[in-house]
């Protein structure tokens, strides 16, 4: 199934994942301080600053530059005297503007599936300096159950790997 996929940038090439989808990649290799299935807060190296969200079928996300930016942009154009509607559409340029020298600091899909095992139906993902906290409803298998470093009850533990065959006694 192919994502409808809204970018002021070339498009992706095949196989290449989006923002939403690599966020998900920063908790990879992080010491989960506290996890229980539906939330997880993790410290994990990688991106300094990152922000996804997905509702059903609507999922979009954000990078550290794109942030700034429309920051930026929201401020100038409150210095303007812009109104609500004039600072929102300077910080949607802003960020646009950054997303077409940098690929990966927006992301915005209408296609997702509504639900699946990684992001449920509802996710907000966000990763400040080493915190990485995701939160999911329902409840899926990729957060598990960790607390101090350890982890349990995830997808990682159904790798596919069969348990060495017990030897038989002899007696």
């Amino acid at each position: 199934a192919r994502s409808l996929a809204y970018s002021l940038a070339p498009a992706p090439l095949p196989g290449a994942m989006s923002f939403n989808d690599e966020i998900n990649v920063l908790k990879a290799g992080g010491c989960p301080l506290c996890a229980c299935c539906c939330s997880e807060c993790t410290f994990a190296g990688g991106e300094n600053f990152a922000l996804s969200a997905k509702v059903c079928c609507f999922s979009a996300g954000i990078g550290f530059k794109a942030a700034v930016a429309a920051a930026m942009g929201a401020v100038a154009a409150d210095q303007m005297g812009g109104g609500k509607a004039g600072k929102a559409a300077a910080a949607v340029a802003a960020a646009g503007l950054v997303d077409q020298f940098d690929p990966n600091e927006c992301d915005v899909n209408f296609c997702d599936s509504c639900w699946d095992s990684d992001r449920g139906c509802c996710e907000v993902v966000c990763k400040v300096f080493c915190c990485y906290y995701e939160l999911q409803c329902p409840p899926g298998m990729d957060i598990g159950i960790g607390c101090c470093g350890m982890r349990c009850c995830d997808q990682g533990d159904a790798d596919g790997e069969t348990p060495p065959e017990q030897m038989e006694m002899m007696g």
